[in-house]
């Protein structure tokens, strides 16, 4: 019997799910089980599945609507396989997908989440997100946003189950976040850094009001995060934590607000000199890749936002890399551009 489950939940995902079911079934790896579980379609999702004869196909339909943390932790239940691949109804795996993972997990059988960078497309530009690598980083990473894309992810079932980890629906929307905010903790974790999956972005994902619950539920797992930190953040912290996570947040509106992150960001590495929660090295990569965000989104500022860029909040002046001053120079060219034209 194969040792991997492909994991995916449908919810009235007609118009994509040819796309995402025939990504699977053409894998260079083809040793798996197929679950797939409807949770309460009402349009043909159910009868397009059906549709399909591969016996590596096992199509479960949930008697009542679970939504996707129900779904999911249902589908840990019954997965067959020990390495277990999450899947989305509209994203494209590609060809290599599962043979990349399931050869890493071969290697390093020690590794409770294996994630992959993904392609966004769709609505919007192309773009590759690119979380970080290492355990360490991820860790660290998962201080401030979630290290993972959800629908690239293969975990081991052993080592979850032993953990007594499973999906909280009381974090919806976010509640893969949630889950990985425990597990790096617990074992070691990995990104492979190569593209594996097409991430789509079109109109029929979340709604406004989703975003906004899960700005507030990241927000919650944030101020967990920091209470392993020994911080009993106050909401406003909270707040600017947030807003920091999310790629450098929106654009800083003055110099008071660097000021701000400046010593949010010094309060953050103290408190870790002091309880040493996160490898030091790790926190270093994961704070400049933060900092450089946050100084990308305050270019409207000026010229001045690149000599701050220089200055680490948490370790006074060093040579930052110059890709990255290069990309803030052209972005506070550009907006100085925009500026002169309007």
């Amino acid at each position: 019997m194969a040792d991997v489950t492909v994991l995916m939940p449908v919810y009235n995902g007609e118009t994509y799910l040819r796309e995402a079911i025939e990504s699977i079934l053409s894998q260079t790896y083809s040793d798996f089980e197929f679950l797939i579980l409807d949770d309460g379609s009402t349009d043909a999702s159910a009868s397009i599945i059906r549709g399909y004869r591969d016996e590596r196909i096992r199509f479960l339909s949930n008697p009542q609507r679970l939504k996707l943390s129900g779904a999911l932790n249902r589908g840990l239940e019954e997965a067959k396989g020990n390495l277990i691949a999450r899947m989305d109804a509209d994203d494209i795996a590609r060809p290599q997908r599962l043979a990349r993972q399931v050869a890493f997990f071969q290697e390093q059988r020690d590794v409770g989440v294996c994630g992959a960078w993904v392609e966004r497309f769709g609505s919007g530009k192309r773009r590759v997100d690119k979380n970080p690598i290492t355990s360490a980083e991820i860790q660290a990473y998962a201080l401030f946003e979630c290290p993972f894309s959800h629908p690239s992810v293969m975990l081991n079932k052993g080592l979850f189950a032993s953990a007594g980890l499973r999906y909280n629906g009381d974090f919806y929307p976010t509640e893969d976040y949630e889950l990985w905010a425990r597990a790096v903790h617990l074992f070691p974790c990995a990104n492979i850094p190569e593209v594996l999956l097409d991430y789509r972005v079109h109109q029929g994902g979340m709604t406004g009001a989703e975003w906004n619950d899960m700005d507030a539920q990241g927000a919650r797992i944030g101020e967990i995060n920091l209470q392993r930190l020994g911080i009993i953040p106050t909401a406003a912290e909270i707040a600017l934590h947030r807003n920091i996570g999310r790629a450098g947040g929106r654009r800083w509106k003055d110099f008071k607000e660097l000021d701000e992150v400046e010593s949010w960001l010094r309060k953050l590495w103290h408190a870790n000199l002091k309880l040493r929660i996160y490898d030091s090295r790790a926190i270093v990569t994961i704070f400049d890749l933060i900092w450089f965000r946050v100084c990308f989104h305050a270019a409207p500022l000026g010229l001045m936002v690149l000599t701050r860029f220089h200055k680490r909040p948490w370790q006074g002046h060093i040579f930052m890399p110059m890709q990255q001053s290069i990309i803030i120079l052209l972005a506070i060219l550009k907006h100085k551009l925009s500026a002169s034209i309007e």
